[in-house]
């Protein structure tokens, strides 16, 4: 019998594990009872397994390819699938069993985050955002978020006051009507769980790209309520990086 250390042997056990997996978290439901049919069904209740719908399908293919089945319990190997096969569809069976949360990978967390008060002089602010590269700050009010600072905040105020004189004496105070989350025109901004998993954000941000404001920003609480600590922020550009080395990532190994 061959060494379990070479691909076959890693890909079958992966899939068997996968395959057992899903089972379980589906309750051994006899409805179930083939690896296309929990796949399709966890496709639709968990939005990591939806990420990863098509290539988990593609792999049960690829064990039908490379075994031989005999009997209830043997098998024979027919075929090797390449390393670099066999390296993602672990990866993946790791992400699907435990999906990676967003504020534990790709957040900023706050300890990190660059927020500023209502007192803050908005031209302290912006020559901050310009030098460190932010595009969005957090407003703090005793310990909670009530508002966003962004360049389309001063947009909007000149469209509606006609100018802005950013002097030492202007605050992000005076600002105020335009800060809070409901009040930016093309902008949108959502809360999240902290237990939000990367896959879930984003969905969010496919399905909030078809309205006609711009998801920008996720903040990240305890339970996804705005009065709560912030914990944590995600932008945009985290989510397209994100996706952009995983497919990266991807494309290597095929």
């Amino acid at each position: 019998m061959r060494e379990e250390t070479n691909n076959a042997y890693r890909f079958i056990r992966a899939y068997n594990e996968l395959d057992h997996f899903m089972d379980l978290k589906l309750n051994r439901d006899s409805r179930y009872n083939s690896y296309y049919q929990r796949i399709i069904e966890l496709s639709k209740r968990d939005s990591t397994f939806r990420k990863h719908k098509l290539i988990l399908h593609s792999f049960g293919e690829l064990r039908n390819a490379i075994v031989h089945d005999f009997g209830r319990d043997n098998m024979e190997i027919i075929a090797e699938p390449h390393l670099k096969q066999v390296e993602l569809f672990e990866r993946i069976l790791r992400e699907v069993m435990d999906p990676p949360k967003a504020l534990d990978t790709i957040a900023v967390r706050f300890k990190n985050l660059y927020t500023a008060s209502m007192e803050a002089p908005v031209r302290e602010v912006m020559t901050n955002m310009t030098r460190e590269g932010f595009s969005y700050v957090p407003v703090m009010e005793e310990g909670r978020m009530i508002g966003v600072f962004s360049d389309e905040t001063i947009f909007q105020y000149v469209r509606q006051e006609g100018f802005v004189d950013i002097r030492k004496e202007f605050r992000l105070k005076d600002l105020a009507s335009y800060l809070t989350v409901e009040a930016h025109e093309k902008e949108t901004f959502q809360f999240a769980s902290r237990k939000e998993s990367v896959a879930d954000l984003e969905e969010r941000l496919v399905n909030t790209s078809k309205g006609e404001k711009r998801l920008e920003v996720v903040f990240l609480t305890e339970n996804g309520r705005p009065e709560e600590k912030l914990l944590g922020m995600v932008t945009v550009w985290d989510l397209a990086k994100g996706s952009f080395q995983e497919s990266e990532e991807e494309s290597s190994r095929k």
